[in-house]
């Protein structure tokens, strides 16, 4: 062979290989692209979904859009496979010659996502749909509609209205991040959930009369409540037993991973006045860093580990659920394993749970070690290890320092006596056994609802304007303003009223709170204030106080692991009763 054909040979193995690094990079480029939306992924249409797919391309091609770019088009998982169904499901039926059911739930995910799937359905977050039974929906059902459809009592110009749906702000509203019970609709006008149904373990129905009941329309698909469904709320109470909506997270048919890891994903549910987690994270310093450097977050990567595919910023996600160099990049699906604390109920308490996943409330310690699980220093653990690839160990327990007495300061100077102060006044009968049917019920409800929630998230999420202004400065001001006054208040009524002793109770119990060193600057200056204006000077103040003041605590401990809190963590039993607590999705802070 010439020297010249061996110069023609190598050159077309050069031209070759070039070729192919370039076809290399376009196939990675398209790969990219589908992967965040911005192109079409190859779809794999498996024969079984096949007329599906040719099907729902011409009446509802956004559906099929949606799925073409998802992972599942990429690996052949077409229509049938998640939406077949058994004949004896009770929401199954004949669609052109495949059974198949509409609601998509955690059971059927599970058949190709387990791990997932368990993890999900221990966390809080399938728990959402015990609102039902909470504060907050009796605010939503009652108060803000009516639990009876009522009469419209005028006409609506243009719309015929003979009876007004009191249930329509629960079902717009709380249930469509909460959940609810699927209703599908009786042939006798009954609504038929999951409790008539009576499921067995594989999710078919074993009370068969519910069975014979349950209507059909003139495709024989059974007729779903319009008041329950549309929903995908994360605790949904399916009609097969389990619970929540994978959907909630990850938007149906395309289920996209990099929409799943942005913040906005999770400002669906958690944001508003009383957990506004969103507005909290945006004004954090993770925030601003995600919104400036969100191009190089690295967001459509396969797995998306923390340390590995990305450093820039975290999300919700990343901190919460997502997979990190430290924990071998294990996601979770249970945002509850890294929260130390729980911010959700009046008074905060430290996350020790049970076998059930349950935030553990017994005091004594010799009994409460017994029932534990998984401690709560486990789960700062965890958070910690997610905290450790962007900060050094002393920020990490200095920030949990500041945080921790953040939480008791609320919990000892605020949320323990108002909790302690309503259920004295229920004890003594002051108040009615109807809930927000008075002022003070109201009161205390933004006290630790909204302000002391928001307080409490914006010192877990490092957002000081929501942990000061919108948060510890707006309880305050509604607890000595308001709370205090209106207990009193409804306590010397009560006195006038022939019931002294019940009053004395309540006004005592009062008297002995506000007698505390850290009230005691608001006594004084009332007492100042009865004196006279003259008298009602800062310096008065100031000197009346200076020498009863308890001292300052001065002392920091050394950092180093979990010892920051362990004085101080675990929250005291009150004697008092206890508030009912409201039941919403996850809110808790780290």
């Amino acid at each position: 062979m010439t020297v010249t054909a061996k110069q023609y040979i190598i050159g077309f193995l050069g031209l070759m290989f070039l070729a192919s690094l370039v076809f290399v990079q376009m196939m990675e480029v398209e790969r990219k692209k589908a992967e965040s939306g911005k192109g079409v992924a190859h779809a794999v249409i498996p024969a079984s979904s096949r007329s599906c797919v040719e099907c729902h391309q011409k009446s509802s091609p956004g559906i099929i859009d949606h799925w073409q770019g998802s992972t599942h088009a990429n690996k052949g998982v077409g229509c049938v496979e998640c939406h077949k169904a058994a004949k004896e499901d009770i929401d199954a039926f004949d669609h052109y010659g495949s059974i198949i059911a509409t609601i998509v739930t955690p059971k059927d995910c599970g058949r190709c996502h387990k791990t997932e799937t368990e993890e999900f359905l221990a966390s809080h977050h399938a728990k959402a749909g015990n609102i039902l039974a909470s504060l907050d929906n009796f605010l939503a059902e009652t108060v803000e509609g009516s639990r009876v459809p009522f009469n419209p009592h005028s006409p609506t110009p243009g719309k015929e209205v003979d009876v007004v749906n009191g249930m329509a702000s629960v079902n717009v509203g709380c249930r469509q991040c909460h959940g609810s019970k699927i209703a599908l609709e009786g042939t006798n006008g009954s609504l038929i959930t999951v409790d008539e149904l009576k499921p067995d373990a594989d999710g078919v129905p074993t009370n068969l009369e519910m069975v014979s009941l349950v209507k059909k329309d003139d495709n024989g698909r059974p007729v779903l409540h319009d008041g329950s469904w549309p929903n995908t709320g994360i605790g949904r109470l399916n009609l097969d037993g389990s619970r929540g909506s994978c959907s909630a997270c990850h938007s149906r048919h395309d289920f996209s991973p990099r929409r799943a890891r942005q913040p906005e994903n999770c400002g669906k549910c958690h944001l508003g006045p009383d957990h506004p987690q969103k507005e909290i994270y945006e004004e954090s310093k993770h925030g601003v860093a995600f919104r400036d450097l969100k191009e190089h977050m690295n967001l459509d990567a396969k797995h998306w580990v923390l340390g590995e595919d990305y450093t820039q910023a975290p999300t919700c996600a990343s901190c919460h659920m997502s997979g990190h160099t430290r924990n071998g990049g294990k996601v979770t699906h249970d945002p509850g394993e890294r929260l130390s604390w729980t911010n959700r109920p009046p008074v905060s308490l430290v996350m020790d749970t049970d076998i059930n996943g349950a935030v553990i409330k017994e005091a004594d310690p010799v009994e409460r070690q017994k029932q534990i699980v998984s401690s709560w220093q486990d789960k700062r653990q965890e958070m910690k290890n997610v905290c450790l690839h962007c900060h050094t160990q002393n920020y990490v327990n200095a920030f949990y320092k500041q945080y921790d007495d953040f939480v008791v300061n609320y919990n000892e100077k605020f949320a323990k006596p108002g909790v302690a102060i309503m259920g004295e006044l229920r004890k003594q009968e002051l108040l009615t056994k109807q809930d927000f049917d008075e002022e003070i019920e109201w009161t205390w409800f933004y006290l630790w609802h909204h302000e002391g929630r928001r307080a409490r998230h914006g010192a877990s999420m490092m957002a000081p304007d929501y942990a000061h202004w919108h948060g510890m400065y707006e309880v305050a001001e509604r607890f000595y303003q308001q709370l205090i006054p209106q207990a009193r208040e409804i306590a010397e009524h009560a006195g006038e009223s022939g019931k002294a002793d019940q009053a004395q109770a309540v006004l005592d119990l009062i008297d002995d709170i506000l007698a505390r060193p850290e009230h005691e600057w608001f006594e004084q200056a009332k007492k100042l204030a009865d004196a006279g204006p003259a008298s009602v000077t800062t310096e008065a103040v100031a000197a009346t106080t200076e020498d009863k003041a308890a001292p300052a605590e001065t002392a920091t401990p050394a950092a180093g692991g979990n010892e920051e809190a362990k004085s101080s963590d675990a929250p005291k039993a009150d004697a008092a009763p206890k508030e009912p607590e409201s039941e919403p999705a996850e809110t808790d802070g780290k």
